[in-house]
């Protein structure tokens, strides 16, 4: 019995950093996928707006949140397509991660 003794703290000990590592993994993910989101969104408004014969930035810089319009990309082609690209907030210490998105 006394061998046993503190071998729960010992398996918190070793399983606390993964379980840390999973749920930032999750969380960047999650990040990732709201953002895709959002640039589709901001890219049908600035479609939207070019249609309209509005300025597709300024209403793709409204529709997003102020974190992710700040790192934003907006391109109008010839067509009247608007292409957006915004970088990711960054959860884990990774590579640069954007997102794109183009809509007619």
């Amino acid at each position: 019995m006394t061998a046993e003794r503190g071998q729960a703290g010992v398996e918190l000990v070793a399983l606390l950093p993964c379980l840390v590592l999973l749920v930032a993994v999750i969380a960047q993910a999650c990040t990732f996928a709201l953002c895709a989101i959002a640039a589709e969104r901001a890219a049908s408004t600035g479609a939207r707006a070019a249609a309209r014969g509005s300025a597709p930035g300024a209403a793709v810089r409204a529709v997003l949140p102020r974190v992710l319009a700040r790192d934003v990309s907006v391109h109008v082609g010839a067509d009247g397509s608007v292409a957006v690209r915004l970088t990711v907030p960054r959860v884990l210490p990774l590579p640069e991660l954007t997102v794109a998105a183009v809509e007619r």
